[in-house]
């Protein structure tokens, strides 16, 4: 059965022509199709168009199966979800005594709503290339996700039943939903038993517990004390300045004469003539270690400026110094007093000689690699490179869901994607709002259209150079 996507304004539609030879159409079904009752259908609409009748499905924004999970793979709660749809949408045909004869099981012809995670379904009355279901299940085995354990039992039971039971479709289904239910309710239960015996086990040892924390605990305390500790002795270890020092000393002074002056001037007791004692003691020799520490911290800062200054300032280095002689091209280095001496050939400026087997060799390119395009942007704030070296790429601004984001309001959620076939590049639009370009024409969705170098790749408003 041939079909064919079509754009028209803000709409995406996918158009089944109907067959000449449809002598008898079943118009109920076609009046049921059209009504929309049914909600996990399609919705369409029957155009006729000189003279000939299409069915004209509005897929909007939605995704097929196939590439919403062309790079996230389905998980069980996906898998779940597409089940339940497809027993809910059986049920509701049942209700217009309507069975799953005309719904379309294919992954390029089941949708998904990227917003809403619900999953529409094509039912066409004339569609006469029905699949059994059970190659459908097969199909979902490439659309799972390998790591899911649960949604692989599921799909693969989904095979086994299909197989086995033909194509009374709601039967499958069903047994599979039932077979995951009791599952699930199993891991629940082991799940409650495990949480019961690990709640005895800590109330049975807690007590024991809560004594290694403690002592956890009081080692950790220990262990944060002694930074503390030193950096307390690293601050008394450090000097005051000298001219501090002797301000400090010129203040002992003063106080050694303020002493003095009182006792010559006034009567004191004994115990006032013992205290001006002790005071004039403490400060005369307070004074003097100040007054003597101050010389001798000028005094060596004196001698390390002059140092200093007949030192070369390239030579400064805090763990290494080195001396280096342009005529004899030598290199002195002194280490913790030790010299050492490299003698080095210089030609010209400064530059080590290397040897041939430290250039390493030339590596011949692949022609392979030569021909490998990659996409640039070039009306963005900041150039976006797309490798198109390992194929399929999907592009879109879903993340998750594609391998290249795009983070622009322009871009569809899942908007384009590259692919090889026959040795070429190839970009297939997948039905996006704003539309692929290539060298400034529209592609028609879910169709292929080779690229080469040179060309201008527009996807939405985003321009890319292929090179």
């Amino acid at each position: 059965m041939e079909y064919k996507y079509y754009r028209e304004l803000k709409h995406n539609y996918l158009i089944f022509e109907e067959p000449d030879n449809n002598e008898n159409p079943d118009r109920y079904q076609y009046k049921i199709a059209e009504s929309g009752r049914i909600k996990n259908l399609v919705p369409c609409t029957e155009r006729n168009i000189n003279g000939e009748k299409y069915f004209y499905y509005e897929i909007g924004s939605m995704q097929t199966l196939r590439d919403r999970f062309a790079v996230s793979r389905m998980d069980h709660r996906q898998l779940r979800g597409l089940f339940l749809s497809i027993k809910e949408l059986l049920e509701d045909l049942s209700e217009f005594l309507m069975g799953d004869e005309g719904l379309v099981f294919n992954g390029r012809d089941i949708y998904t709503d990227l917003s809403t995670g619900e999953y529409r379904f094509i039912f066409c009355p004339f569609y006469d290339e029905q699949k059994s279901f059970s190659e459908f299940s097969m199909e979902l085995l490439e659309m799972v996700d390998e790591t899911d354990a649960q949604a692989t039992e599921m799909v693969y039971k989904l095979c086994e039943l299909s197989s086995g039971q033909g194509d009374f479709i709601y039967q499958v289904i069903e047994n599979v939903l039932e077979g995951q239910e009791s599952c699930e309710k199993e891991v629940l239960k082991s799940g409650i038993i495990m949480s019961g015996v690990d709640q005895s086990f800590e109330r049975k040892d807690q007590e024991t517990f809560e004594g290694d924390f403690q002592e956890e605990d009081s080692e950790y305390e220990e262990f944060e004390e002694k930074p503390l500790k030193n950096s307390r002795f690293k601050r008394a270890d450090k000097r005051l300045g000298g001219k501090f020092q002797i301000l400090f000393a010129m203040m002992f002074s003063a106080i050694l004469g303020a002493m003095v002056y009182i006792r010559m001037n006034y009567t004191l007791t004994s115990q006032e003539n013992m205290l001006s004692i002790l005071v004039m003691m403490v400060s005369a020799v307070t004074g003097g270690i100040s007054l003597a520490g101050g010389f001798k911290e000028m005094k060596g800062a004196k001698l390390m400026a002059k140092a200093d200054e007949e030192t070369d300032p390239s030579e400064d280095c805090e763990d290494e110094e080195f001396e280096y002689n342009d005529l004899a091209g030598d290199f002195d280095f002194t280490e913790k007093g030790q010299t050492f001496r490299e003698q080095i050939r210089v030609s010209g400026p400064l530059h080590t000689q290397k040897t041939e087997f430290e250039c390493g060799e030339t590596v011949v390119l692949d022609d392979n690699s030569s021909d490998e395009i990659a996409l640039f942007s070039r009306n963005l704030d900041k150039t976006v490179r797309i490798a198109l070296s390992a194929l399929p790429v999907t592009v879109g601004k879903m993340e998750g869901c594609v391998d290249r984001v795009l983070s622009d309001k322009s871009i569809s959620r899942i908007h384009c994607r590259f692919m090889e076939e026959a040795g070429k590049v190839a970009v297939l639009d997948l039905g996006s709002t704003n539309g692929t370009y290539r060298n400034g024409i529209r592609l028609k969705p879910q169709e292929k259209t080779f690229i080469e170098q040179g060309d201008e790749i527009r996807i939405g408003r985003v321009c890319f150079d292929c090179r």
